[in-house]
């Protein structure tokens, strides 16, 4: 089974459920370790910055310690690629977060010619060249110590070959989303082959999908590389998911 969803977003960002909620909501499902990962600062429309992020900090912390014999409960940022090589990461992002996931998302200010061209691939105006694409990714991932690619290829094409190779080298892993996947049984195939690692997260936006990690599973059984899932854990049974959990009826959790 998976021990541990690094990729949860609550109303800290755009997700609809309480830090608490997804915590609870964790604990229920039988992980052994959450990650709430909002969006980076430089999304314009759902990026927590400064105190904001800050209070975030504060309320993980806070459940650390109230959960500390049920759940270990961590901070992550899904940080925002904002040009090649650069991304949103705070300058005290490694001291700060405990996870930190990397993509372009739309949502940000297209200031460069680079982001201007991805920005037109996401919107279906152009394509971009998807082997720079991932150059961008990787760049930014080894100066901002990324731990993983969150939902590797969607909004814009990354080359899969290219970028599974740099993963591997840097020791970052390659998410296989649960809300969606992101990349074809052939992509995986070629990126195992290539030696890199993948992470299994949710992507939950409510409580109830916290854990929910079906999709992805399915694809990592189907491509062969569930031995490559790094929160793989096989001889754990696997609890059937069931929508809908204790905690989005008990109202737990202030509404930050």
């Amino acid at each position: 089974m998976i021990f541990s969803d690094y990729h949860t977003h609550t109303v800290y960002s755009h997700g609809t459920g309480s830090c608490e909620q997804n915590v609870l909501a964790a604990i229920e499902r039988g992980l052994s370790r959450i990650a709430i990962s909002e969006h980076g600062p430089a999304h314009l429309f759902y990026g927590v910055r400064n105190e904001r992020l800050r209070a975030l900090r504060r309320e993980v912390d806070s459940l650390a310690c109230r959960y500390a014999n049920d759940i270990e409960v961590l901070l992550g940022l899904e940080c925002n690629l904002t040009d090649f090589g650069e991304c949103d990461a705070p300058d005290d992002a490694p001291a700060m977060c405990d996870v930190l996931l990397l993509a372009f998302h739309k949502g940000v200010l297209l200031k460069s010619p680079f982001m201007r061209r991805l920005g037109g691939e996401a919107f279906g105006f152009t394509k971009n060249d998807p082997i720079k694409t991932a150059q961008a990714l990787l760049t930014a991932a080894e100066k901002y110590r990324i731990t993983a690619f969150s939902h590797p290829g969607l909004y814009v094409k990354s080359d899969i070959a290219t970028l599974a190779k740099g993963a591997a080298e840097l020791g970052v892993l390659l998410e296989i989303n649960g809300a969606r996947v992101t990349m074809s049984k052939e992509e995986l195939e070629l990126a195992n082959e290539l030696g890199a690692n993948f992470l299994i997260g949710s992507d939950a936006h409510k409580p109830k999908n916290v854990g929910n990690f079906t999709l992805a599973l399915d694809a990592a059984r189907e491509a062969g590389v569930i031995d490559g899932v790094l929160n793989y854990v096989p001889d754990l049974p696997e609890p059937i998911f069931l929508p809908g959990y204790a905690s989005e009826v008990r109202g737990v959790g202030a509404e930050s």
